[in-house]
């Protein structure tokens, strides 16, 4: 039996559900497997739309199209029965371009761009986090996706629970990819960029605020 709260999952990440509407899909997450599955596919939503219609409220940009929440969600659920999570980005900006008339997408991108790589950030002994990436160099520089985790304690500094992801060259100089505030038991996904190209990075590190380096890859 299909869920009757089945078509609020990309309207309830994007906050355009009414006060009373976001309150009663929130509790009835508690109970639905399947619509909790839903939104976490749809929990990276709302950061790739901000860079699509930069400086605009979400929530407001969408309502404009009522019938365009639902085939957002059709769009991304599709796509990831047929492919990595990657490619749901890529079917989730395909959608938006072809609702909103005012905005065109280039998805392959310019000639320079490259094949998008996942990697596996290993995390300094004794701390609880991972973190995968995924890396793609573009014609201006590279974009680079996170996904982090963090299943240790709650409690801390504010600065312990700020992480930064930066990009650092061959010669020491630093680039400031993305930065957010993890929580625990759960999975943070943060769109980021430098511009760095890919070919100049030698490697990754994901910091706290204090400076202090938890994870970390060599390119």
């Amino acid at each position: 039996m299909t869920c009757p709260h089945a078509d609020n999952d990309a309207a309830y990440v994007l906050g355009a559900l009414d006060p009373n509407e976001q309150q009663t899909y929130r509790a009835h997450l508690t109970q639905c497997r399947s619509c909790r599955a839903s939104v976490g596919e749809l929990a990276a939503m709302p950061g790739y739309l901000a860079r699509l219609l930069p400086g605009a409220d979400t929530a407001v940009s969408m309502s404009t199209e009522p019938t365009l929440l639902p085939r957002l969600a059709r769009q991304v659920r599709a796509q990831r029965r047929r492919a990595r999570w990657r490619l749901v980005f890529a079917g989730l900006l395909v959608a938006v371009a072809a609702a909103t008339s005012g905005f065109l997408v280039a998805l392959s991108g310019p000639a320079e761009d490259t094949a998008a790589t996942v990697l596996t950030m290993s995390a300094t002994p004794g701390i609880p986090v991972e973190a995968t990436l995924l890396v793609t160099g573009r014609g201006w520089g590279t974009s680079i996706d996170t996904r982090c985790r963090y299943d240790g304690p709650s409690g801390g500094t504010s600065e312990d629970s700020t992480y930064e992801l930066y990009a650092i060259d061959e010669d020491g100089g630093t680039s400031l990819v993305s930065s957010w505030r993890q929580l625990p038991g759960r999975e943070i996904t943060v769109p980021g960029s430098t511009r760095l190209d890919l070919s100049d990075i030698d490697r990754l590190e994901v910091r706290t605020a204090t400076g202090e380096t938890i994870l970390k890859i060599i390119l």
